[in-house]
C-alpha cells in the first residue's frame, strides 16, 4: 500500500512539473512569436520609408510584404526539403507580387527584390540618405 501511494505520489508531482514546464515554453512561444512580430514591422517600416513612391503605393507595398513574409512562414511549417521550399518561395514570389510590379517602377521592384531576398541593408541606406542631406546643405 505505502508502495503505490509513493508511486502516485511521485507520478502527481512529476506531472505538475510537466504542466509547468509545457506552460513556461507556451509562454516562451509567444513571446518570441511577439518579438518576430515586431522586428517584422520594425524592418518593414524602416523598408517603406526608403521607397520613393507616394503614400498609396506604400501602403499596397507594406500589406503585400506583410502576407509575403506570412506565407513564407506557412511554407516553411510544411516540412518540405529546403531546394523544395526554396523553389516554393520562388514560384509563391513571382505570383505574389504581381499587382505590386503593375503599380511600380523597376528600381523599386529591384530594391523590393533585394529586400525580400537579404541583399537590402538598412545601414547602407541610411548612409546614402547621409550623404544626399550632406550633398544638399
Amino acid at each position: 500500500m505505502i508502495r503505490i501511494f509513493t508511486i502516485l505520489l511521485c507520478f502527481f508531482s512529476l506531472h505538475t512539473t510537466l504542466n509547468a514546464q509545457n506552460a513556461t515554453d507556451e509562454k516562451e512561444k509567444e513571446r518570441y512569436e511577439e518579438q518576430v512580430e515586431e522586428n517584422k514591422q520594425k524592418f518593414l517600416n524602416e523598408f517603406i520609408k526608403t521607397l520613393d513612391v507616394d503614400d498609396f503605393q506604400k501602403e499596397i507595398i507594406r500589406q503585400t510584404m506583410d502576407s509575403y513574409f506570412d506565407e513564407v512562414v506557412k511554407i516553411s511549417k510544411l516540412g518540405l526539403k529546403s531546394f523544395e521550399a526554396k523553389d516554393e518561395v520562388v514560384k509563391m514570389r513571382a505570383r505574389h507580387f504581381t499587382d505590386v510590379r503593375a503599380i511600380v517602377n523597376e528600381d523599386v521592384m529591384m530594391k523590393i527584390e533585394d529586400a525580400l531576398t537579404g541583399k537590402w541593408n538598412p545601414k547602407d541606406e541610411k548612409k546614402k540618405r547621409k550623404k544626399r542631406k550632406k550633398n544638399n546643405d
